[in-house]
């Protein structure tokens, strides 16, 4: 009887350790997937990942390479907090959005325009963090005799009454550059059209779906202008086929004054990486939050970093860069985003669950602004 007790309690002291085992079995690593867009708007991610050490002695958070360009390990001190997998989406926000909407994508570099369209039409996301403002331009081709906006908008005129339509080519419909062009030429009294069939518009916006073909249907005349976000403007500007005759900030505002200091993109989120993966994803915020610190400090990071990920030439990200301003708070852009929304009602993009939002409706359905402050106070 003593030897079955004896076994018994061995049996016992077996299970408590092997629950104990159990119990102390780490968490599953989440793997967190990143898009971003080729443009040196998304200078912080470029940064954060070619300077790891940097990060790791000065903040404690920090990428680890596994694939460059595509997959990190993202730590906190010596703890690993997500696989971090990278995707490079060419066309635009939109695009990003739509991937965000399929559950491909968790965490957006995007610009704010796409992500309060795809909200509005109903995608679980939100916006928790600022990334720059401004950073866009509008480039004529290198013959039109324009030097500036009022010129270019002059130029326009004289064209439609010479029977003549203008075309200017647009990344995207719902990007920031889509969005800001129209509402530029709306405060000019320039009549636009989407559709080549109708001629009787001054102005034909043109879809080039993406950035890439810009430089060539300019060269080709096949484009009078282009609006742009960096670095393309220059790349254009620099290889002689076009000259950039405004910058975003310096665009009229249909609802008065120009679109100084304007948003551009930001870091978005989905609801459900927020809810299931709200660890790595503070954490990624954070590190780009570091990333825009040391940027400020050191344009060249900027620089370096934006050349190896994009293949620009120095000069170019240079003048680009320097018409960038890298800021990741939300404070002072959340009007401005508003306005944004109020500038696509007026374009009739607005048809879901902002369409007749007010302003703090609209606010709340856009911000996510307890994960803002966990990043800022973090």
């Amino acid at each position: 009887m003593k030897k079955v007790y004896a076994v018994f309690a061995i049996l016992i002291s077996s299970l408590v350790l092997l629950a104990g085992c159990v119990q102390e079995k780490p968490s599953e690593i989440p793997t967190l997937t990143v898009a971003y867009l080729p443009t040196d708007h998304h200078a912080a991610l470029f940064v954060a990942c070619d300077n790891p050490d940097l990060f790791k002695n000065k903040y404690g958070i920090y990428l680890k390479a596994v694939k460059d360009k595509e997959e990190y390990e993202l730590y906190k001190g010596d703890k690993k907090i997500a696989n971090v997998k990278v995707i490079k989406v060419t066309e635009g926000g939109a695009s990003i959005m739509n991937l965000m909407t399929q559950g491909q994508v968790d965490v957006a570099l995007v610009g704010n325009p796409p992500v309060i369209f795809y909200i509005d039409k109903g995608t679980n996301a939100k916006i928790i963090m600022n990334l720059h403002t401004e950073g866009s331009a509008v480039v004529v081709r290198s013959d039109i005799p324009a030097n500036n906006w009022k010129e270019f908008v002059n130029w326009i005129k004289e064209q439609h009454a010479n029977g003549k339509q203008v075309k200017i080519g647009h990344p995207l419909p719902t990007s920031i550059q889509y969005v800001m062009i129209k509402d530029a030429l709306k405060a000019e009294g320039i009549t636009y059209t989407e559709d080549p069939n109708n001629k009787s518009a001054m102005v034909l916006l043109m879809n080039c779906k993406g950035q890439k073909t810009m430089p060539q249907m300019l060269a080709q005349k096949q484009l009078d202008a282009v609006i742009a976000w960096e670095p393309t403007p220059e790349i254009i500007n620099s290889k002689g086929i076009g000259k950039v005759i405004a910058y975003s900030e310096d665009l009229p505002s249909s609802t008065g004054g120009k679109w100084t200091d304007h948003p551009c993109c930001c870091l978005a989120a989905s609801e459900d990486a927020l809810k299931n993966k709200r660890e790595a994803v503070i954490t990624f915020a954070k590190l780009l939050k570091d990333a825009t610190d040391e940027i400020n400090k050191n344009k060249d990071l900027a620089v370096k970093a934006s050349i190896r990920w994009l293949g620009t030439d120095e000069g170019v990200e240079k003048d680009s860069i320097a018409h960038i301003k890298f800021d990741y708070r939300l404070d002072p852009v959340i009007p401005q985003v508003i306005k944004f929304v109020e500038a696509m009602k007026l374009q009739g993009l607005m048809s879901g669950k902002l369409k007749d939002a007010s302003s703090e409706e609209a606010k709340n359905l856009i911000f996510d602004m307890q994960a803002y402050n966990e990043i800022m106070n973090g």
